[in-house]
């Protein structure tokens, strides 16, 4: 389970870590989760309060969910959960909204080993990142959710502008499996 800011590398790692295992892996992902999402449930419909919407605080951004947002996000850990039950590996790419997601994720996944893997890089890299990225992407959300990472107790932690996308591929997985992800449902996790 890789989880980070925006712009952390999750998305590249994901990808580098099904090239590289020896077995299948699914990827899963955040964005795979809002790529499905209605139009109107977004952060520019009508219904954005109650699914997912951007909260803005100068040029910091943070994605934010309602009731039905969280609905949606309880389900995706559930997706998760019943892949990795039915005997699939599963390589998910997660943005950590709040500490809410995380203790959401501990329910879900309860008794699967889970390895999780935090990524990291400078705010600068970050930045430069995010600036970089395709038209459309919105940027502030590497530095508007960098807290919520900060703090967060993983099994590996991995500074993705020190490494290439395959050293840390190799490193992920050659791991050993992680401890249930219920241990860190109490984890350091902070939320600005």
């Amino acid at each position: 389970m890789l989880v980070g800011t925006s712009s952390a590398g999750k998305s590249t790692l994901a990808r580098a870590i099904q090239a590289a295992a020896p077995e299948h892996f699914l990827l899963q992902s955040l964005d795979g989760l809002f790529a499905g999402v209605a139009d109107r449930w977004g952060s520019q419909g009508d219904h954005r309060d109650d699914g997912f919407r951007y909260q803005a605080d100068g040029d910091i951004r943070r994605v934010v969910y309602g009731p039905a947002g969280w609905r949606l996000l309880q389900g995706f850990h559930r997706a998760v959960g019943a892949y990795a039950r039915a005997g699939c590996n599963v390589v998910v790419d997660d943005m950590l909204l709040d500490a809410a997601c995380l203790a959401d994720w501990a329910e879900a996944l309860g008794g699967l080993p889970v390895t999780l893997v935090r990524l990291s890089a400078p705010l600068d890299e970050l930045r430069r990142r995010e600036g970089a990225r395709p038209h459309g992407r919105v940027p502030g959300l590497a530095e508007g959710h960098l807290l919520t990472h900060a703090g967060l107790a993983a099994d590996l932690s991995l500074d993705t502008s020190a490494h290439s996308p395959a050293e840390m591929a190799a490193t992920v997985v050659e791991w050993p499996p992680g401890k249930a992800l219920g241990l860190y449902r109490d984890a350091a996790v902070r939320s600005t």
